[in-house]
């Protein structure tokens, strides 16, 4: 797993570190989603467990040939099981013994958690012991999208590296090395707020599909094409994290419309003028709006949130009718 290439600077910063007074016993990776954090932590986890002194995992001894294999001993990955948004206590409790043996090839053991939020408290009070007092030679590479939402306890037990995006020339130019042409590069980035490997995954899954079918129904919606319900199972057949997302983002650029910035500073770009006349929108209650969407969004991302999505897409909808009514109101005022 190699570091990408707007991260060289950070992880020659790592090397260098580690070879003069020795990495922290806890990393915290902050930055958005989707520009290579985890990259950076498992070459680190790679590296770190190699049994030469090089700049960079050797890749043919014996602890590169069990991470080749993925049956390294003294390596644990730590994320939300298949069907969980959470880390739950159990989970934490395994890194705990598993931190608590000797290594078994290398001289280190290295523990990779992600993302950190969405531990639930439990989890997060049975890590703190090891966070204060680790056992051995031992290092826990945490990484995080929403550093806010990690909790203070946590945050205070680790070493903050945040990690930035690459400008904007340089993602374009690696998603094209990835095989697509710069006009649908380009869009993807803007959707994915600039990061290319969130972007890569957006082009490969087909997300643009998916995202044109959600916005095809808020249109049609907000134009009193389709009923509320029709609407509200359309998204519903989404995914929910995806519907809530995009949906915070066109609040965010009717927001913006309004207030006078230009298209090209928009994520959705014409297709805010295609909903609703921006200039005599509500700010009020599209704030008021945004800030209930932010909420659930911020639910889903740390893991919780058991909503009944019928029902929270239904409102959200009328919520969002009763902003395109009033500003087609004011527009004829």
């Amino acid at each position: 797993m190699s570091v990408q290439p707007w991260h060289q600077d950070v992880w020659h910063e790592l090397v260098r570190r580690q070879q003069s007074s020795g990495l922290p016993h806890a990393l915290l990776l902050t930055g958005l989603e989707g520009i290579g954090k985890h990259q950076l932590a498992l070459h680190a986890a790679q590296w770190l467990l190699c049994l030469r002194d090089e700049a960079e995992p050797c890749g043919a001894c014996h602890s590169c040939q069990l991470w080749a294999a993925g049956s390294h001993p003294d390596f644990m990955l730590c994320q939300p099981e298949d069907g969980s948004r959470q880390i739950r206590i159990d989970a934490i409790r395994k890194i705990n013994n598993f931190l608590a043996q000797t290594p078994q090839i290398s001289r280190c053991q290295v523990v990779s958690l992600r993302p950190v939020e969405v531990m639930n408290t439990n989890a997060a009070n049975a890590l703190l012991k090891t966070l204060e007092e680790p056992a051995g030679e031992s290092f826990l590479l945490l990484e995080t999208e929403r550093f806010g939402s990690v909790l203070p306890t946590i945050r205070s037990r680790c070493q903050r590296l945040q990690l930035s995006p690459p400008g904007q020339s340089e993602a374009l130019s690696w998603l094209q090395q990835q095989g697509f042409a710069a006009d649908v590069a380009e869009p993807a980035l803007r959707m994915n707020h600039q990061a290319p490997l969130k972007a890569l995954d957006w082009l490969t899954r087909e997300q643009s599909t998916q995202q044109q079918r959600w916005f095809d129904l808020l249109r049609q919606w907000s134009l009193g094409q389709i009923p509320l319900q029709a609407a509200a199972e359309g998204w519903n057949k989404l995914e929910f994290q995806d519907v809530t997302s995009w949906f915070y983002s066109i609040l965010s650029d009717c927001l913006k419309a309004k207030l006078g910035i230009s298209a090209q500073q928009l994520v959705f770009t014409d297709q805010v003028f295609q909903l609703l006349p921006c200039a005599t929108l509500n700010p009020a209650k599209l704030i008021t709006l945004q800030h209930k969407v932010q909420a659930v969004l911020g639910q889903l991302l740390s893991g919780g949130g058991n909503y009944n999505k019928q029902l929270l897409l239904e409102s959200l909808l009328l919520d969002w009718q009763q902003i395109v009514q009033d500003s087609h109101r004011g527009e004829h005022a």
